[in-house]
């Protein structure tokens, strides 16, 4: 009884060490990603790239492994022709 009781406490030990790591990694990822979008303002933009582009870049980096290449793509599609729709019917009122 003592050998299972020992091997389910090394068991829990060893699951709270992987979510301990996996928190530490979403962080870290959601870190990055809070960087790439809203880089710090000491920084300036030394990378050259636009607040837009960055924002796309950062949509595309995370939606492709949460959606995949396919359904992102689909989305992204129709966000652009309700945009396109939108901006039409805005410039056709004004």
């Amino acid at each position: 009884m003592s050998a299972e009781r020992e091997r389910l406490e090394q068991r829990k030990a060893l699951l709270v060490a992987r979510s301990e790591l996996e928190r530490m990694q979403l962080a870290l990822t959601v870190h990055r990603l809070r960087e790439r979008v809203a880089p710090d303002a000491r920084k300036g933009a030394e990378d050259g790239a636009s607040r837009p582009a960055r924002i796309a870049a950062a949509i595309v980096a995370v939606g492709v492994p949460l959606l995949g290449r396919r359904q992102l793509g689909r989305l992204l599609r129709g966000a652009s022709i309700a945009m396109t729709a939108a901006r039409v019917v805005r410039n056709w009122r004004g």
